[in-house]
């Protein structure tokens, strides 16, 4: 059975924060408080701007019910401590029943939900979980009863787009928000529950830009969410880790195709295999770095973030934030934050590929 909230194992932080005096004004216009999350992710330009706006994703082609049980299930089986404490809080303050919360986090199928809602939850634990890869025939369940094409694909971006969020979170392990979690108990809270609860709701987000000119990085993921607002969010974030200087290419490049061999992908296979020739790899060197996980072209550094890669893609709490503190040390935590924005997204855009390509 997947953990339930105070049996998930938790540390301090694996990262430190850091100010920035300029992005927190910025965070504190968009959302009125700057939270430790934000702080920790400060140093990654495009890291930060995705954890920003990426949790706060509006779906715009399937009932809100959904997306939010979406937000609770996905961190539940990430098992992100943050991101559950803080989506059940989020349902609490929104007028659901803790009786049905806990129905959804013991997986017990409800009377009062049809076969379209059900089917929806087991895709989104499904997808969330993904071992050992995501399950076409969920996507397949989902059509079938009559959800469209386009909400179904809004349906993925919003789970992997969680997942990134649970990924980051997890691998920081950023303190749980006591003070939020507390508050749906409290009189405050069962007094004021339906002004707080709407003030949640106007911080939501959905991207208004149009996706101008095509792709450059995975066309074929971003293009299966052409019109909806995901297409350009989903753009943005990958623009943002090939731009980013904080890494190499040629170590990302390898970081997505670590993750993208693993989980069988073989579009994302291909993809990172010309993007990794056009870097300078030699077709033998490529297949090489896959199999060993080290490369003639990847420094010391490099090679041991590209080794961890690989443990990115099913992993326990408690090891892994003990892995990442002690990597943090070899290579810094500059590199070690862009790496855990690198390989959560590479995770989240992997498994979007298998499932809608």
């Amino acid at each position: 059975m997947t953990d339930l909230l105070n049996d998930i194992e938790w540390s301090d932080p694996t990262l430190s924060i850091v100010h920035d005096t300029e992005w927190e004004a910025e965070v504190k216009a968009d959302i009125g408080k700057v939270m430790d999350i934000h702080m920790r992710t400060s140093r990654s330009p495009w890291l930060r701007k995705t954890i920003l706006k990426w949790p706060r994703y509006e779906a715009q082609e399937f009932p809100r019910k959904l997306a939010d049980i979406c937000v609770l299930v996905a961190a539940q089986e990430n098992a992100c401590r943050y991101c559950f404490g803080v989506a059940r809080s989020w349902m609490r303050l929104w007028g659901y029943s803790k009786k049905m919360i806990n129905n959804i986090e013991r997986n017990v199928q409800m009377a009062d939900m049809d076969e379209k809602e059900r089917a929806f939850i087991r895709f989104c634990r499904n997808l969330s979980r993904s071992n050992p890869k995501p399950p076409k025939q969920d996507r397949d369940e989902l059509l079938r009863l009559g959800y469209s094409p386009k909400a179904v694909a809004e349906m993925a971006f919003l789970i992997v787009d969680q997942c990134f969020v649970n990924r980051v979170s997890t691998f920081i392990a950023v303190p749980p928000m006591d003070e939020l979690e507390r508050l749906p108990n409290s009189i405050l809270g069962r007094l004021l529950r339906p002004l707080i609860g709407w003030k949640l709701r106007k911080f939501g987000w959905t991207e208004t830009r149009p996706l101008e000119g095509d792709p450059e990085s995975f066309p074929g993921v971003v293009q299966k969410l052409i019109g909806l607002p995901a297409a350009r969010a989903m753009n943005d974030a990958l623009n943002g880790v090939f731009e980013s200087e904080a890494l190499s290419r040629k170590l990302k490049v390898l970081m997505f195709a670590v993750v993208a061999n693993s989980l069988e992908c073989k579009f994302c296979i291909a993809e990172t295999h010309d993007m990794a020739l056009e870097c300078g790899f030699t077709e033998d060197e490529f297949n090489q770095a896959l199999s060993t996980l080290s490369s003639p072209h990847l420094n010391e550094q490099e090679e041991k973030l590209l080794s961890w890669t690989r443990e990115t893609i099913h992993f326990q709490n408690g090891p892994m934030q003990s892995r990442i503190r002690e990597l943090a040390k070899d290579v810094g935590e500059p590199m070690m934050l862009e790496a855990i924005g690198v390989a959560s997204l590479a995770n989240s855009t992997v498994r979007l590929a298998v499932l809608l390509g």
